[in-house]
């Protein structure tokens, strides 16, 4: 029998006090937050009420997933804690809604899919935490040097940027102009980069270091690329990154993982169906709704729902998506799969997260978790680099790629959304961030 107290059981159990109340805690907000999210699911959806015939079977699934809990009890926090809760709501909201959208798909079979994806994928992302020897470690002279040189850089991508068009509109009107002003790759890399990574990862580093107005300097860049982006993730950037280093400065790690989720969620919630019509305020609630229940959280579980509706009648891509590879072999698409999709279904670009292009695309619900298992030990060398660093800063630099996961492919999150720039500038950051750390 194994020593509970030794080293390889007590690295995810510690056993003091402290910990079993953190571990319980973060067990009950999970509690808390699956109920939640079928909550904000019924109303995006508005027939999964207790009188619709499939209502108590929607709430078995739902509790069996519920199995998966003890995954986040037992596991440390990491950056892949944070994927890992995230990832838990986008399948949570998808077994949900399955018993209400009446899918012509096998939805039984995409359930389990979905369920045995989620599984495989958390651990890894939960429980590879192997630390990597620093290679290349800057000093704090150094990597304050380069961030001020990469903000420098931010405002000359920012006027090689305006140079192919900008637009001064509202979020309605950007909608409709989006993808009319045609830059060079190289350019749209490296603005997904600076916008993705190393702005918001500025923000965290200056924030750690209270160097509150370097902080907002790099916030104050991202929002200045919404007139030639006209994307809505620049302007979440001004609410969201802040919004997450302060939970995470405030609340033990694994307790903030959920909150962060937990509370725009609840208060979206709360807002929506407090304020009656004609309230003047009812718009600005109408809007938190939208942009938090449903882009957020909804929106990604609707993106695999259809995900699983169109290759359950088409041919599966085997990774053509990738460019790599639909140069080598082909594609039986000619465009780009989100192109596809919202060609079907009419909702816009319909990019989805790993579990769906990677997964259903690619190899079809049945090879899915494998797919799954593969992309959770890709990005658990997020894990592994950012182990040294304080959660406050990998929470708030990562927030934007966060996001991006959910919605489109790994793949795609390496170079067009930031992911791979952040690993790079997690490995380098110095220990400590600041003097009197961990002391």
């Amino acid at each position: 029998m194994k020593n509970p107290n030794s080293p390889r059981v007590s690295a995810y159990l510690d056993l003091g006090p402290s910990a079993w109340r953190s571990a319980v805690g973060a067990a009950l907000l999970l509690v808390l937050f699956l109920v939640l999210n079928c909550m904000s699911m019924t109303r995006v959806l508005h027939n999964s009420v207790p009188g619709y015939p499939n209502f108590w079977s929607a709430v078995g699934a739902t509790l069996l997933l519920a199995v998966l809990i003890p995954l986040f009890v037992l596991a440390r926090f990491s950056f892949g804690y944070i994927v890992g809760v995230t990832f838990f709501s986008l399948i949570a909201g998808f077994i949900w809604l399955t018993y209400f959208v009446g899918p012509a798909y096998d939805d039984v079979r995409a359930r389990w899919s979905a369920a045995a994806s989620l599984l495989l994928f958390l651990l890894p992302v939960l429980f590879q935490t192997t630390r990597l020897p620093p290679a290349i470690v800057l000093s704090r002279r150094t990597m304050n040097r380069l961030l001020l040189l990469a903000l420098g850089f931010a405002i000359a991508v920012l006027a090689w940027n305006s140079y192919y068009g900008f637009a001064l509109v509202g979020i309605l009107e950007a909608d409709q102009l989006r993808g009319t002003f045609e830059r060079p790759a190289v350019l749209r890399y490296l603005t997904a980069a600076l916008i993705g990574a190393v702005l918001p990862f500025a923000f965290a580093y200056f924030a750690c270091q209270r160097r509150y107005a370097m902080a907002a300097l790099s916030i104050l860049l991202i929002i200045c690329f919404y007139p030639v982006l006209l994307n809505k993730t620049v302007l979440l950037a001004v609410v969201w990154l802040p919004f997450l280093f302060v939970v995470f400065q405030t609340f033990e790690p694994k307790r903030a993982a959920i909150l962060v989720l937990l509370i725009p969620m609840a208060v979206g919630l709360t807002v929506y169906d407090a304020l009656p019509e004609g309230n003047p305020a009812d718009r600005l609630a109408a809007y938190m709704f939208g942009f938090a229940n449903y882009r957020m959280f909804a929106f990604p579980s609707l993106a695999l729902d259809r995900y699983f509706d169109f290759f359950a009648t088409h041919e599966l891509t085997h990774f053509c998506q990738v460019s790599i590879v639909r140069a080598i072999k082909g594609c039986p698409y000619a465009y780009q799969l989100g192109a596809e999709m919202a060609e079907r279904y009419h909702m816009g670009n319909l990019n989805a997260s790993l579990f769906a292009t990677e997964g259903i695309a690619s190899v079809g619900p049945i090879w899915a978790p494998v797919s799954a298992l593969v992309c959770g030990l890709v990005l658990s060398l997020g894990n592994s680099v950012s182990a040294r660093l304080p959660p406050s800063l990998i929470a708030a630099s990562s927030g934007l790629v966060v996001q991006a996961l959910i919605n489109v492919p790994l793949s795609a999150a390496f170079l067009s959304n930031g992911l791979f720039a952040l690993l790079l500038l997690w490995a380098v950051t110095p220990d400590p961030v600041v003097d009197g750390e961990g002391q």
